[in-house]
């Protein structure tokens, strides 16, 4: 969430960052209820101050004088007691509201309304040509026995898949090739040396992170999909819909020294979505589920190092695509296509020959102090100030890279060769067994 005291001294500011990212947020009706919330907690002051006074003459007055402070201090608890109440009320309406007000946006961000409006940062890759008609990955899933639509919804119902054989492989390297990549100093040093940027080298440390949360934390950091979470009935927990989730809390009510700075982590896990409000979009195949598994980064780092720490996460996800020899293209996401939390975002895009067009395989968010401030992560200076960490997450690989794979890579007889880099996890080649099972 913002600060309290940057809405009330920026208040054009954050009304631009509402109507630039079309939050449904009266900023005025919150000023309203703060004027409020502090008035009716000076008065609460104040009656208490005025209980405890009472409190102390009854201990000293005579015997006549105290019935008359014993009526006063339990008028006094009555007044007490409904401007609590009421303040509670408050309270609730003066936090949903707070905790629905957008991160500022980067004055580079472009302004739009949607994907429409993402600005084109550049292209990579040449785009494969055929000399037949490139397959969409569900019906090369379905011909070489890699995917399972149509057992996964007999038993869990629609937007679930299993997947089979060497596509399980390539998952896992996939998963693989991120974690030697991250944690790999020397290929860090080269992309910050490429990007010109004063950044430490230091590698990300691998994890695997909860697939659970409380859902008070979720909120606290912002990263809730709406009705896209699934809820634990009867608990206070949350399913995450990606590893960042677990991972952006992992400082809570801490206070790092800035000399450790950055933290930066690798985290995997199963992620769960309802999908809710895509109905009838990308139903086959994997490209759109309810559960995939992930591999995320999330760095946390000084105020002053945020920006570049984002370009140079976007580095890293342009050299392992360009690793894959995936065809891509870097976008700038707009101001109405960004999430609520973040301050700036970019997106890379692989081509899919199959579908005959570019499709987000991930995004790098910059959420700067937005996210710690609800869980109290901070860093003390060098000169002893503490300061609230800020935070990136960027995705590795999820699930749509093996779409990309698939159908950049298919073949004129139905096979699929597998990129160089994935090699030493898998077979260089998957291609039509007819005993697959």
């Amino acid at each position: 969430m913002l600060d309290i005291k940057f809405i009330r001294e920026n208040q054009d500011l954050v009304i631009e960052a509402i109507r630039k990212k079309n939050a449904n947020v009266d900023l005025d009706e919150w000023l309203k209820i703060d004027d409020n919330k502090r008035i009716l907690q000076q008065k609460l002051e104040a009656k208490r101050a005025k209980q405890n006074k009472v409190s102390d003459e009854i201990a000293m007055a005579r015997q006549d004088e105290r019935e008359r402070k014993i009526t006063e201090m339990s008028e006094l608890k009555q007044e007490i007691k409904e401007a609590t109440n009421k303040l509670k009320v408050i309270e609730k309406k003066w936090q949903d509201i707070l905790m629905s007000i957008p991160n500022i946006v980067s004055p580079n961000m472009p302004e739009g309304k949607s994907d429409e409006d993402n600005v084109l940062i550049k292209k990579w890759g040449k785009i494969p040509k055929f000399g037949f008609n490139p397959k969409e990955h569900y019906i090369l899933g379905k011909e070489l026995d890699l995917i399972d639509t149509e057992k996964a919804s007999e038993v869990s119902g629609s937007r679930f898949y299993y997947l089979k054989n060497e596509l399980v492989l390539m998952q896992f390297a996939l998963t693989m090739f991120a974690f030697e990549t991250l944690t790999n100093e020397e290929i860090i040093k080269k992309i910050v040396a490429d990007n010109n940027l004063k950044l430490s080298t230091k590698p990300f440390v691998p994890m695997i992170p909860p697939v659970m949360i409380r859902d008070s934390v979720q909120k606290s950091i912002h990263r809730v999909f709406g009705d896209q979470t699934y809820s634990i009935e009867n608990e206070d927990l949350n399913l995450v819909a990606s590893a960042e989730h677990t991972l952006a809390p992992y400082h809570m009510n801490e206070v790092l020294d800035e000399r450790d700075l950055p933290k930066r982590y690798l985290g995997f896990s199963t992620a769960f979505r309802r999908e809710a409000g895509t109905y009838g979009k990308d139903m086959s195949g994997i490209f759109r589920s309810h559960q995939f598994d992930k591999s995320e980064m999330e760095s946390f780092t000084t105020a002053e190092t945020g920006i570049d720490e984002q370009k140079m996460i976007v580095g890293l996800q342009e050299y392992m695509m360009q690793k894959l020899e995936i065809p891509y293209r870097l976008v700038h996401v707009c101001t109405g296509d960004t999430g609520k939390p973040d301050y700036d975002q970019y997106d890379i895009e692989a081509w899919l020959p199959g579908q005959r067009k570019y499709r987000e395989t991930h995004t790098s968010d910059y959420m700067t102090d937005y996210q710690t401030r609800g869980i109290k992560s901070f860093y003390k200076t060098k000169n002893g100030e503490r300061k609230l960490l800020h935070t990136n997450d960027a995705t590795a690989f999820a699930g749509r890279p093996l779409v990309a794979i698939m159908e950049n890579f298919q073949q004129a007889d139905g096979s699929i060769i597998i990129p160089k880099v994935l090699r030493k996890w898998m077979p260089r080649k998957i291609k039509k067994i007819s005993n697959k099972k």
